[in-house]
């Protein structure tokens, strides 16, 4: 082989490890991005990121985020906290110390409203006139001061060396750290099975649910972990029952206890419930258990999509419809190798740039703003005008 040849052969060996060392850095780069997106979409769900909720009444679930620099008296007073809405997030509140709440239930925006004072106006609802009464249904609880479980601390807790595991209770919707329930001690594995939490201190003040424990998942340190399996079936009338050949005038009307179906056998149950996919629709539906869910305010455990698991599913069938990554696998294998070269080269400058950008910020601990990135992106812009037809990479 000659010495031209030779030389080619090892451009073209270079070019080729090059291209593949690139190729796994974007590849990765887009795993990283879309498991990023699945988060923000497993928070976020379906909430709207451009239109104040305030109008919709209150929603069923969605996103919410309390402000304490509208709300400095909510550190110290629950009654002076408020929530807004992820887009008034975004438009109303930028740059101010907000609490991510990850999600609520059946709460209305408090943008709009005298939570946040007599001067707060929303600027994504022009057309009221003038700042709105406080809603009366919403609900609040510790969470909207930073604070959450039995031990009031923040997360992440600034005190804390190691991770913290939390899970949210189904009803107060409040956060609790495994250590500081009334509750036995369970494996990772055991609580990737686990679906929804109820809180001991839920589930003394809403006794009726320990009838339904048995149901519930029970771990045990010397056994094989297992799950209760629910059979939805069992919680329903026979098909005899429900349907009759005599006449109607001749049937014989079931008395309320018997046409409960609340399971009758106590379990002896104490402390926090841990439950499977689906348990709640083994709630009973009779005329009695209606009025008593009413009277105790937990008429949401008989809606399915209320719970924190259908909220997720329906962010990540969101954005899996327009995934990131999937459009950038998309993209890359579209283009010749030449071309993923420059565009991966391109890439790796940019985020060097960037990466010099925010270092002054962080520097300064100052707060990176809408405006301070469009700055870069349009120095960015310039830079490229200037070089453009200056080759950037020999080959």
């Amino acid at each position: 082989m000659s010495d031209a040849n030779s030389t080619a052969h090892a451009a073209d060996v270079d070019e080729a490890n090059l291209l593949e060392q690139s190729t796994i850095t974007m590849l990765d780069v887009l795993e990283e991005e879309k498991e990023m997106e699945e988060e923000y979409a497993a928070v976020l769900g379906g909430s709207d990121e451009k239109a104040c909720t305030y109008a919709k009444g209150a929603i069923q679930r969605q996103a919410l985020y309390s402000c304490l620099t509208c709300c400095p008296e909510a550190r110290e007073d629950l009654t002076k906290s408020a929530g807004v809405c992820l887009a008034c997030s975004y438009r109303c509140h930028e740059n101010h110390e907000l609490i991510e709440l990850y999600t609520k239930r059946n709460f209305r925006c408090d943008c709009p409203t005298l939570r946040l004072g007599s001067e707060k106006h929303c600027a994504l609802n022009p057309q009221l006139e003038g700042v709105q009464p406080p809603n009366a249904g919403n609900l609040y609880n510790q969470n909207f001061q930073g604070l959450y479980c039995k031990c009031k601390r923040p997360y992440p807790d600034p005190e804390r060396t190691t991770d913290e595991v939390m899970l949210q209770c189904a009803i107060c919707e409040d956060w609790f750290h495994l250590q500081h329930m009334q509750a036995p001690t369970v494996s990772e594995k055991w609580l990737d099975a686990c679906s929804e939490m109820i809180c001991d201190a839920c589930m003394e003040r809403h006794e009726f649910l320990r009838d339904y424990t048995g149901l519930a998942l029970q771990p045990h340190s010397d056994k094989k972990e297992s799950t209760a399996e629910v059979n939805v079936a069992d919680s329903q009338p026979a098909a005899s029952e429900q349907q009759s050949e005599e006449p109607a005038e001749k049937r014989i009307k079931l008395s309320a206890d018997e046409n409960c179906r609340r399971p009758k056998t106590p379990t002896g149950h104490t402390g926090t419930a841990f439950w499977a996919n689906d348990w709640r629709k083994s709630l009973c539906k009779c005329d009695k258990c209606l009025e008593m869910y009413k009277r105790q305010s937990v008429e949401f455990l008989l809606d399915a999509e209320d719970s924190v698991k259908d909220y997720e599913e329906r962010g990540m069938k969101r954005v899996q419809e327009n995934s990131s990554y999937e459009q950038g696998i998309r993209a890359l294998a579209s283009i010749d190798r030449t071309k993923q070269i420059d565009v991966i080269t391109e890439y790796n400058r940019m985020g060097d740039k960037l990466k010099e950008f925010l270092q002054s910020f962080a520097a300064n601990k100052t707060v990176v703003t809408e405006e301070d990135i469009k700055r870069f992106f349009a120095g960015m812009r310039n830079e490229n005008h200037t070089n453009l037809g200056q080759p950037y990479f020999c080959r």
